[in-house]
């Protein structure tokens, strides 16, 4: 359901390595030739992509893919890159007060858009608390190479991890309860079956209904949040307003009309920032 996992452990390294001996530029470089190579034989994605391309209203080519590509490697680049050297990154943060200024704890729905994964570098500087759900696809070696990697990481970011069910259900109630943030995914459906459906980019789209669901059982506002790479160590965090709870409506209303207002935002974000759309799949269709 996204671009196959062809890169490995050593990949990694090395790339690491060519960052340490020459540079953020020298690995640049190297990156776009992997990129390349990544287009040349992702012909599924290639395909999947040229679909998104239309509804986003971008002419499609293969260069353009080929950058979009690479925008995507960089941003992997950036979240190993971020675990050793996260002082080198400048965060821009827009709409900042809409999560700032709360009276109450959040959830922040995230979606594959930009470094998602580089979240805990643009709130490393804030005292705040937050639980950041995963359900990480990167292979097993990846992650136990990023792990080990020393890293100025924030010790207010916590994962929470979906694989482990129940388990993680206990803990998003917890930090919830505990007035503190929890970070969920809501475009990919964490059980098939629950989903609330949504208009987005003129079709209708189906989206996580855990996090809404989530949100209006506990009384907590939304806010969308995107990690955009807007430049070699430049990131912009961009925040949409609150998405509160309507508790006057019957559940089911309430949340289609959270997720509407999720969708639009998202939409937004995705119109500005087309190559930073990394779902390599058919998100329509699956």
């Amino acid at each position: 359901m996204w671009i196959k996992q062809r890169g490995n452990e050593l990949g990694y390294k090395i790339i690491l390595t060519i960052y340490k001996l020459i540079g953020y530029q020298g690995a640049k470089g190297v990156i776009w030739l992997v990129s390349f190579f990544y287009a040349l034989i992702t012909t599924d994605e290639r395909k999947a992509m040229q679909d998104y391309y239309k509804k986003v209203g971008v002419s499609y080519s293969f260069l353009y893919y080929v950058s979009h590509i690479n925008q995507f490697s960089l941003s992997l680049f950036d979240r190993f890159v971020t675990r050793i050297d996260p002082d080198i990154f400048e965060i821009e943060r827009v709409n900042f007060d809409a999560f700032l200024h709360k009276d109450k704890n959040r959830i922040l729905a995230l979606a594959h858009i930009g470094n998602w994964a580089n979240t805990f570098v643009a709130f490393q500087y804030e005292n705040r608390t937050i639980h950041i759900t995963a359900d990480d696809k990167l292979k097993a070696s990846i992650l136990e190479y990023e792990s080990s990697l020393k890293h100025k990481n924030s010790s207010s970011i916590k994962v929470i991890n979906l694989k482990e069910g129940l388990k993680a259900s206990i803990e998003i109630v917890n930090a919830i309860q505990k007035g503190e943030d929890v970070a969920i995914m809501v475009d990919r459906l964490v059980d098939p079956k629950r989903y609330i459906k949504a208009e987005f980019l003129n079709h209708p789209t189906k989206f996580n209904k855990n996090p809404f669901e989530i949100a209006y059982n506990r009384d907590v506002d939304m806010v969308g949040v995107a990690v955009i790479r807007t430049g070699d160590k430049r990131y912009k965090l961009i925040f949409s307003d609150p998405i509160k709870v309507d508790k006057s409506r019957k559940k089911e209303e309430s949340i289609a009309i959270m997720a509407k207002k999720y969708a639009e935002y998202l939409e937004d974000i995705i119109r500005q920032y087309p190559k930073q759309w990394y779902n390599f799949y058919n998100f329509w269709e699956a």
